[in-house]
């Protein structure tokens, strides 16, 4: 009699145990969409506090700039007065010969992993293969000096960037300078 007491007292306590389970995870899972919807909301706010910073309403910038994790990574790199690039890159341009697969025109040696390389040996810091940070505008123009000639627009072929965006933080009250910066492609 004492063991069936004590078995059925087991099975209320296991059965209370699952449902303050199952109430724990319910809220912990509510709870993780509320964080990742309000986080997503803030990033969203950083194109928004981007595009201050930038004199710009966030519909006028870079169509680069308007994706709320280029903005995020920008607004705390931009505390550091470094300039920076913004690749927006062209699959395309990598992928010109389909029995070569993303190696401009078909060679070796010829990706978008070379040029991320070439940036970084150059002094740029990469940032999620979009976003590279130079120390100063003159590793941007001794970079650009020596670009591998394949990154250049070719006739017929597509270019490797749909754009590039060039940003810079004058000083501390001036807006930053939101520069097209596809020439270097040309």
């Amino acid at each position: 009699m004492i063991r069936n007491i004590l078995i059925t007292n087991q099975n209320e306590t296991l059965l209370y145990l699952r449902n303050d389970i199952k109430k724990f995870t319910d809220h912990h899972e509510k709870m993780t969409n509320f964080f990742q919807k309000f986080f997503h909301k803030v990033k969203e706010i950083n194109v928004v506090v981007l595009a201050y910073k930038c004199a710009m309403e966030p519909a006028e910038l870079p169509e680069a700039l308007q994706d709320p994790k280029v903005a995020t990574i920008l607004l705390s790199e931009l505390k550091k007065d470094m300039p920076a690039l913004v690749f927006q890159w062209n699959d395309a341009g990598f992928n010109d010969v389909p029995n070569m697969p993303n190696c401009r025109n078909g060679i070796p040696g010829q990706t978008k992993a070379a040029l991320i390389a070439n940036l970084v040996a150059n002094r740029a810091v990469n940032w999620d293969d979009t976003i590279f940070t130079f120390p100063n505008g003159t590793a941007i123009g001794i970079w650009v000096n020596q670009m591998p000639a394949w990154t250049r627009h070719q006739a017929g072929v597509p270019d490797i960037c749909h754009s590039v965006t060039r940003i810079t933080k004058i000083s501390a009250t001036d807006p930053v300078d939101v520069e097209n910066f596809d020439v270097i492609l040309r």
